[in-house]
């Protein structure tokens, strides 16, 4: 069997398959009418997108702090020496009472923190002292946009780690 007779065979069993005659496919119209509806239900999409993107980075700086104040307690009690933790606009640092940084973390672009200068210290038995301000005091981070998206860290006076809260006093 030639090449020929193969071809001319196939189209015959093909279209004795579909009675039109003719190939099936999508249209250019269909597709971009596809396009079109996929594109409008991104639109809408996007901007509940953002609510999530802020919503995460302020739960996250808000973990990651309270970690970090955790850590620097651990550390004090392990080491049997005094660390600290100070915070300012975008970043926080635990030190050690040589002054050595242990840890260092900073907040999203997206993030501002209601805090102009916080110092923690933690003594070698747990204990914390607040060196700028009192007791209890909380460490607010907002997420601009339309609602803002809030956490507060609250250190309470004698609690042994901090709490989460969802707004801000």
């Amino acid at each position: 069997m030639t090449s020929s007779m193969k071809r001319t065979l196939s189209t015959h069993i093909f279209r004795s398959t579909h009675p039109e005659g003719r190939t099936r496919g999508f249209t250019l119209t269909e597709l971009l009418i596809v396009i079109a509806i996929a594109a409008i239900l991104a639109a809408l999409a996007v901007p509940s997108f953002k609510t999530v993107i802020r919503n995460m980075a302020v739960r996250n700086a808000a973990d990651d702090l309270v970690a970090d104040i955790q850590y620097a307690r651990s550390e004090a009690v392990r080491t049997n020496r005094t660390v600290s933790l100070t915070l300012d606009e975008r970043t926080w640092h635990v030190r050690d009472d040589n002054n050595n940084l242990l840890r260092e973390g900073t907040y999203s672009d997206l993030i501002n923190a209601q805090v102009t200068a916080l110092s923690l210290g933690f003594s070698p038995t747990g204990t914390t002292t607040l060196t700028v301000g009192s007791f209890p005091t909380g460490i607010c981070l907002t997420a601009g946009g339309d609602p803002p998206i809030q956490r507060q860290v609250l250190l309470p006076a004698r609690a042994s780690s901090p709490v989460i809260q969802a707004a801000c006093n």
